[in-house]
């Protein structure tokens, strides 16, 4: 006799920095010593043990996500010249193998027993939130939520929460401009079974003047991502692409990309509004959000560079005695003298109108981990970012607009003795 089975099992596609918690039970619990094993595995290797005492009711409870989260990093899309139809997203997901065991004393000896149970799961890199009006890790973790994610089927979720409009003059159909690089990301389920996505363009009288099948060359599996925004679909490789390039010419008005398995579409549309160039220079942030996919927003008015001046500085005496011993007090004379100095680069962003929707949308960028600015075709990191957030209501706020200011990752130092 020994443990009698798993009462808490997460289910696959589980998000790594939110809890990944399994309850076992035993009919050995009484045993001196008892402790429940949980151990981690990455393929063959073993990556971590916890060890459970039981609870008052007998059951093991662990939660291995603190185990996994090291081994999950992130996946950028490729801002190069000609790139591919899909990129498996390797460094965003792992699959792992758990084995249940439990030790106890006999006979003033601890024995630890042979492998009970062997799950498996996925994890990605997400970290849902507990409370908001988008899918929360309460609602994600009941009832399979992770199917609305991997179905293969017109009702199949991308990896971001942004409103999805359906045309202009919709405004939360996404903004982009004709240079935008940009990306969106998905679960592909069990590996391999989304080969294609059609993207239709249409001009301003909403007629359909282009539709591309993109083909996938490349095995995909578990989570992938895809160019999305018009410069990036018009840099794809030429051998992926059923027309001739560009997908997204310069009389397109709008369009949408959508997912297919063969020819059944197997996810929702995603739409886009191509804009003109604005009077200002466009920041174009890029960030990961809630799901483990990075979503873009421009920020298309006025912005204004800054410098933040951190200064240190070491006391000496003046020399200011003559030769004679009389001391020459003078204004130039230094009792502190600058050793160190660190300027670091700030940047106030300030966005356009914008919908309710899309500024509530934009809490993910306020406290996403990772951001990045687009600048001359590179990405630069994002160390800080602040600004002031509100959650808007439409039947009481008119007109909206996000302003913030980022710390660029980079750091200028001048030093002197």
């Amino acid at each position: 006799m020994a443990i009698t089975g798993i009462t808490n099992d997460p289910q696959d596609f589980r998000t790594v920095y939110n809890p990944i918690e399994y309850v076992a039970t035993s009919n050995k619990t009484a045993e001196a010593r008892f402790k429940y094993i949980v151990e981690v595995y990455d393929g063959a290797t073993k990556i971590g043990t916890l060890k459970v005492p039981a609870d008052p009711n007998g059951y093991g409870r662990a939660d291995v996500q603190g185990i996994m989260e090291s081994y999950l990093t992130k996946d950028l899309g490729d801002i190069t010249a000609s790139i591919s139809a899909f990129d498996d997203c390797t460094n965003s997901y792992k699959e792992f193998t758990i084995k249940f065991l439990e030790e106890y004393e006999i006979a003033g000896v601890l024995t630890v027993s042979s492998v009970y149970f062997t799950k498996t799961l996925i994890t990605y890199n997400g970290c849902l939130p507990n409370y908001r009006d988008t899918i929360t890790f309460s609602a994600y973790q009941v009832a399979d939520k992770f199917e609305d994610y991997t179905v293969n089927a017109a009702t199949r979720k991308f990896l971001t929460n942004i409103p999805k409009g359906v045309r202009p003059p919709d405004p939360n159909t996404q903004s982009v401009e004709l240079t935008d690089k940009g990306f969106t990301y998905f679960l592909t389920g069990t590996g391999g079974d989304i080969d294609q996505y059609k993207v239709f363009a249409y001009n301003s009288s909403n007629v359909l003047i282009t539709t591309a099948v993109v083909t996938s060359v490349v095995a995909v599996n578990k989570m992938a991502v895809i160019p999305s925004s018009p410069d990036s679909l018009n840099s794809l490789d030429a051998s992926v692409v059923s027309i001739s390039q560009p997908i997204i010419p310069t009389n397109c008005d709008h369009y949408y990309i959508e997912l297919y398995k063969s020819a059944s579409a197997a996810s929702e549309k995603i739409h886009f509004d191509v804009t003109s160039e604005c009077r200002y220079e466009v920041r174009r942030l890029e960030f990961l959000n809630s799901l483990g996919g990075f979503d873009t927003f421009n920020f298309t008015k006025v912005s204004r560079k800054s410098e933040a001046i951190e200064r240190k500085f070491y006391k000496q005496n003046p020399d200011d005695m003559t030769a004679a011993g009389v001391i020459d007090y003078s204004l130039t004379d230094k009792v502190k003298t600058q050793y160190y100095t660190k300027s670091s680069p700030k940047i106030k962003l300030n966005s356009d109108n914008i919908s309710v929707d899309i500024y509530n949308w934009l809490v993910e960028l306020i406290e996403s981990p990772e951001i990045y600015m687009w600048e001359n075709g590179e990405r630069i990191a994002v160390q800080n970012i602040q600004g002031n957030w509100e959650q808007k209501r439409a039947d009481t706020d008119s007109v909206f607009n996000l302003e913030i200011e980022v710390e660029l990752g980079i750091d200028n130092y001048r030093q002197r003795g």
